[in-house]
């Protein structure tokens, strides 16, 4: 029996052994597991602050380029409400045009022919016809500034507003670069 009792405790003694060895072999696999996944998670955090701190470089930039061009739409803006404002100054010391000017004006640009009407602004009507008796001044029809011509049908605009209105997209820019060196 001593025999049989020497082969259990062997036998118990090696089972101990190879399941010492098994949990050793385990804990190293534990370990391994442990270190790959804290690994693999340091890696995807790194991952996701680049990522994030990408984002928010390009959201900055976005930003920047937002309200840059909104900066610049703005000083668009107030250039072209300039120029506008330029336009109608101009208009408005046309439409306050002396006489002798006005009468100038007429008698360079209207042709005078004998079925020729002219329209001219209502204060201007005696004036004008003053100037020029022999032509059809009309009594019923006012130009706001300026004049209009009115022969064989075809009606020639004179008037301030349109002579500013024909010319406008022409001189802008020179406008532009006068006011905004």
């Amino acid at each position: 029996m001593a025999e049989l009792n020497k082969l259990t405790d062997r036998i118990l003694e090696e089972a101990m052994l190879q399941a010492d060895e098994i949990k050793k072999e385990a804990k190293e696999k534990v370990d391994r597991l442990n270190l790959n996944s804290k690994k693999q998670a340091e890696q995807k955090y790194s991952a996701i602050v680049e990522k994030g701190a990408l984002e928010a470089e390009n959201l900055k930039e976005r930003l920047r380029s937002n309200a840059n061009l909104r900066a610049r739409d703005n000083e668009l803006k107030v250039k072209q409400e300039t120029i506008q404002k330029v336009f109608e100054s101009a208009l408005e010391d046309m439409k306050n045009i002396k006489d002798e000017e006005l009468i100038s004006y007429i008698e360079k640009n209207a042709g005078f022919s004998e079925e020729s009407l002219i329209i001219v602004p209502k204060g201007k009507v005696d004036i004008v016809r003053s100037r020029f008796p022999n032509a059809k001044i009309s009594d019923e029809r006012f130009a706001d500034s300026g004049f209009i011509e009115i022969a064989g049908g075809i009606e020639k605009n004179f008037t301030f507003d349109t002579q500013v209105e024909y010319i406008k997209d022409d001189i802008q820019g020179e406008i532009a670069k006068v006011l905004f060196k």
